[in-house]
């Protein structure tokens, strides 16, 4: 499975001058280091937790499981599905209508039947919490701020990894694959 970002979110979960209030930062010489830590810690977060803080429109190939045909979302919420592709034995794609599949948006999954048992898809789709900073919640909002300022007070030390306070604010939103 591969996903892809088709469209990037328009605005990240924090702001610069919230940002440097966390860090108390009161100066500007730093600002565009700042900026690059928001997205980095979102993209690193949001890659760690399978999920999107901020509307985006995602990407996905893969293969229908062999015995059900199901595909699991690797970006949550999804919001809605966008295209639905299979792809043929001569390399083309047949686009799919709603009604050969079955979306549980709830489970984070596609499901095919039969017809998806192997198969190779395209799948777009939106996903997000929304498309506000506020529907972001809070609890991952923490997260970022945390891990930024580690990373902003660690920035000449090689990748410094998330803290348990981090990681226990990211634990609810972390899907458990079996």
């Amino acid at each position: 499975m591969a996903t892809k970002i088709l469209v990037e979110p328009v605005v990240e979960p924090v702001n610069l001058t919230e940002a440097k209030a966390w860090l108390r930062v009161d100066h500007t010489i730093e600002d565009d280091l700042i900026n690059a830590l928001i997205r980095t810690t979102r993209t690193h977060i949001e890659a760690i937790a399978g999920l999107a803080m901020i509307t985006q429109t995602i990407q996905q190939t893969g293969i229908g499981d062999s015995q059900t045909g199901i595909v699991e979302f690797a970006v949550t919420p999804v919001q809605s599905v966008q295209l639905v592709a299979r792809s043929n034995v001569d390399g083309t794609e047949t686009i799919l209508s709603n009604t050969d599949y079955q979306l549980d948006l709830d489970n984070s999954r596609i499901g095919f039947g039969p017809l998806g048992a192997g198969a190779a898809f395209r799948i777009e789709y939106i996903a997000g919490f929304g498309d506000l900073v506020t529907d972001v919640p809070e609890a991952l909002k923490t997260a970022m701020l945390s891990q930024m300022a580690r990373l902003f007070d660690h920035r000449d030390e090689p990748g410094p990894g998330l803290s348990h306070f981090v990681q226990s604010l990211l634990a609810p939103f972390v899907r458990v694959r079996l």
